[in-house]
């Protein structure tokens, strides 16, 4: 451990770190939020409720009950861990390194501006919070949460998430990747919006060229008597007579020869290659 040197002189250009403590202050008696990590959900003997441990820097703790996270359905609170999220200070405690903070606070100022600036078909930056699988007891379909913004989330299904059949959500997006998203209805009156990427994306068709005797792969999406779906790419999908030997199951990839284009009509006919790919 280095001793300490009275009036050494400071390096050109140094400023000397604000004390975390002022900082939070500061913060509490203005209202600013304040960005941290959610460290864990937890327990606390003398609560009644899960919480959110977070790190406010300097090894500041910060406390959120679960009915000031914002979240309509608390089970999601384990998906926030590792990510960061705005709360507002609402008490703090230096002797034992505490703060109090609601994320609840944050979100409602957040969401009065977010709401007055957004119009339909604007095309906004989001991040995913969470991938939602399918609730076969309630035949929900797959979906993520967005941050619209500020920390209001927004649910999307997952028909309005990707034009991918042969992928799962999660395995097309992860916690914390930044998205674009287009706003299909707003109503601040009713706090309500509407979400969609793929309406944000272009039309995969659009500068597809493809000509007869190509050979491209795909993935099988989906089987008919006399016929099999492929995926291209995400939104394009060719078909296919089904295969004279051997059964292709749904994921499957298979090479296929291009036997007629028509990118307007959005039609590909295609005629399978041999069987299965590595």
């Amino acid at each position: 451990m280095s001793a300490f040197i009275p009036n050494i002189p400071k390096p050109e250009g140094f400023e000397a770190a604000a004390d975390r403590w002022e900082y939070l202050f500061f913060a509490k008696e203005r209202g600013v939020p304040v960005e941290a990590a959610v460290e864990k959900v937890t327990w606390p003997e003398n609560l009644d409720t899960a919480v959110w441990e977070l790190d406010l820097g300097d090894g500041i703790k910060g406390v959120v009950p679960a009915s000031e996270t914002g979240l309509a359905d608390v089970s999601l609170m384990p998906r926030f861990v590792g990510q960061k999220v705005l709360v507002k200070i609402r008490g703090l405690d230096r002797g034992n390194g505490v703060a109090a903070c609601s994320r609840r606070e944050a979100i409602a100022d957040a969401q009065e501006r977010l709401f007055q600036a957004l119009k339909p078909d604007m095309v906004i930056d989001a991040v995913v919070k969470a991938v939602l699988p399918p609730d076969p007891a309630t035949n929900k379909p797959a979906s993520l949460v967005m941050d619209a913004g500020g920390g209001v989330l927004v649910e999307v299904p997952r028909k309005l998430a990707t034009r991918s059949r042969a992928h799962r959500l999660a395995e097309l997006f992860r916690p914390g990747q930044a998205v674009k998203a287009k706003v299909v209805h707003v109503d601040p009156q009713t706090g309500t919006l509407k979400l969609s990427l793929v309406d944000a994306e272009p039309d995969p068709w659009e500068g597809l060229v493809y000509k007869r005797g190509d050979v491209v792969a795909g993935a099988v999406v989906g089987q008919a008597e006399k016929m099999v779906f492929l995926e291209i790419k995400p939104g394009v999908v060719g078909i296919a007579p089904p295969p004279l030997r051997g059964v292709l199951r749904r994921g499957d990839r298979v090479a296929a020869v291009v036997t007629a284009f028509d990118r307007e009509k959005k039609k590909l006919h295609l005629r399978l290659r041999g069987g299965r790919l590595a």
